[in-house]
C-alpha cells in the first residue's frame, strides 16, 4: 500500500471536512464506506456495483459515502486505457463492443474490460430505456468483463452525470481498458472526450451517417473512425466513405497532438476489421504516451470535471438559500410578463443571493 493510501485511510472519513464527526452515521458512515472501498481495491464485482451505485444515488447520505468513496480510491486510478465510443443509434455500438472485447480477451491474457453503457432514459422516471448488458451476453460470461448500463438521467453530452466517478471506480477495482459507450445522439456526444483517453467515432456507410464524421464537432474530437457494417452490399460503399472521410480529415490539421485519425472498414456483426481497429487503437496509445500529451489531456479532462462541478455546486448551495424560491418566483413572473429577460434575472438573481 503506498503511503499516500495510508494517509487516506489514517485520516479517516469521519476526519473529512464534509462530514460532522458529531453526526450519528459518521461512524457507521466511516466503517461501512472503508470496508466497501478495500473490496473494490480487491477487485470485488459485487463491492464495485454498489459503489456505482452510490455514486448514481441522490440521496444526501450516498452524497457522503460517495465523497468520501472518491477521496480513498481516487489515488488509486489512472491506470487504465480508456476509450469513449460514439455514434447514432442502430449504428452497432453495442454489436462492436462485444466483437472487439471478444478479440481483446483472446488477444491479451492480461485484458481486464468494464464497459460503461449510458443509455437513454425515460423523460418521467428518469430510468434506463434500453439494457445493453444483456445485449452483450457472450462477454459479460467472462469474470475479466464487468458491464453497467447507466441511465443518462436526460442529460446531454452522451454521459451521465456519474460517469467519471465510475471510470474512476473501475480503474482502482483494477480494470485496465475502460470502454465508455454514449447515449447516440448526435453533436452533444463530444462531451465524452472529457473523461476518456481516445474517442472512437462509429459511423455506417451509405447511409448518410458517415456525413456526421464530417461535421466539425465530431471531427476535431475522433482521435479513430470506424465505418460500421461494411459487409454484404455495403463493402463498395464503404470504400467510398472511407475516401471521402480521409479527403475531408486531411482539411484539418490537429497540431496539438499531431495525429492524423485513421478510418477503418469493419464489421462488428461478422467480427472483421478486429484486428486492425487493435492495431489503430495501441498505435494512438503508444504515441500519446510517447509525445506526452495523453498526459496532459487527462490533466484537462480534471481542470473541466473541476469547473463544471463547481457550476452544479453552486445552483444546489443557491437552491439552498432560504429567499431562493420566492426570488426565483419573483423574477419568473416578470420574465412571464416581459418585464426583465432571462439573461438578466439571472444576473439579478445571482447578485442577490452572492451578495
Amino acid at each position: 500500500m503506498s503511503k499516500k493510501s495510508a494517509l487516506h485511510i489514517a485520516k479517516g472519513v469521519e476526519d473529512a471536512p464534509f462530514i460532522n464527526p458529531k453526526w450519528k452515521g459518521a461512524k457507521r458512515l466511516k466503517q461501512d464506506t472503508e470496508s466497501l472501498a478495500e473490496a473494490v481495491l480487491q477487485g470485488d464485482i459485487t463491492a464495485l456495483s454498489v459503489a456505482i451505485t452510490i455514486a448514481e444515488s441522490t440521496s444526501p447520505e450516498d452524497e457522503f459515502r460517495c465523497r468520501a468513496l472518491m477521496n480513498r480510491l481516487h489515488p488509486e486510478s489512472g491506470g487504465a486505457f480508456r476509450i469513449g465510443i460514439s455514434g447514432v443509434p442502430g449504428v452497432g455500438k453495442s454489436t462492436f463492443l462485444e466483437a472487439y472485447c471478444s478479440f481483446l480477451l483472446n488477444h491479451d491474457p492480461d485484458a481486464r474490460i468494464a464497459v460503461l453503457a449510458v443509455d437513454p432514459s425515460s423523460e418521467w422516471s428518469k430510468g434506463s430505456i434500453l439494457g445493453d448488458k444483456t445485449r452483450m451476453e457472450s462477454i459479460g460470461k467472462s469474470n475479466r468483463v464487468f458491464i453497467r448500463p447507466s441511465a443518462s438521467g436526460g442529460r446531454l453530452g452522451g454521459v451521465a452525470r456519474s460517469t467519471f466517478e465510475a471510470v474512476t471506480l473501475c480503474e482502482a477495482a483494477g480494470f485496465n481498458f475502460i470502454f465508455v459507450e454514449t447515449v447516440g445522439v448526435g453533436q452533444s456526444e463530444t462531451v465524452v472526450s472529457k473523461l476518456t483517453d481516445c474517442f472512437l467515432f462509429l459511423a455506417m456507410p451509405g447511409t448518410g451517417d458517415e456525413l456526421q464524421g464530417i461535421k466539425k464537432g465530431i471531427m476535431e474530437m475522433a482521435d479513430v473512425i470506424a465505418l460500421n457494417k461494411c459487409d454484404g452490399d455495403r463493402v463498395q460503399q464503404a470504400e467510398q466513405s472511407a475516401i471521402e472521410l480521409q479527403g475531408a480529415l486531411q482539411l484539418m490539421t490537429r497540431t496539438q497532438d499531431h495525429w492524423q485519425p485513421p478510418v477503418l472498414q469493419i464489421s462488428a456483426l461478422h467480427a472483421t476489421g478486429m484486428e486492425d481497429m487493435w492495431s489503430a487503437l495501441d498505435r494512438f496509445k503508444r504515441h500519446g504516451q510517447l509525445n506526452g500529451w495523453m498526459d496532459k489531456r487527462r490533466s484537462a479532462q480534471q481542470e473541466y470535471w473541476f469547473k463544471s462541478t463547481i457550476g452544479d455546486l453552486l445552483f444546489e448551495r443557491m437552491s439552498a438559500k432560504e429567499n431562493w424560491g420566492k426570488e426565483r418566483d419573483d423574477l419568473l413572473a416578470q420574465i412571464a410578463k416581459g418585464k426583465v429577460s432571462p439573461f438578466e434575472a439571472s444576473r439579478l438573481l445571482m447578485d442577490k443571493i452572492l451578495a
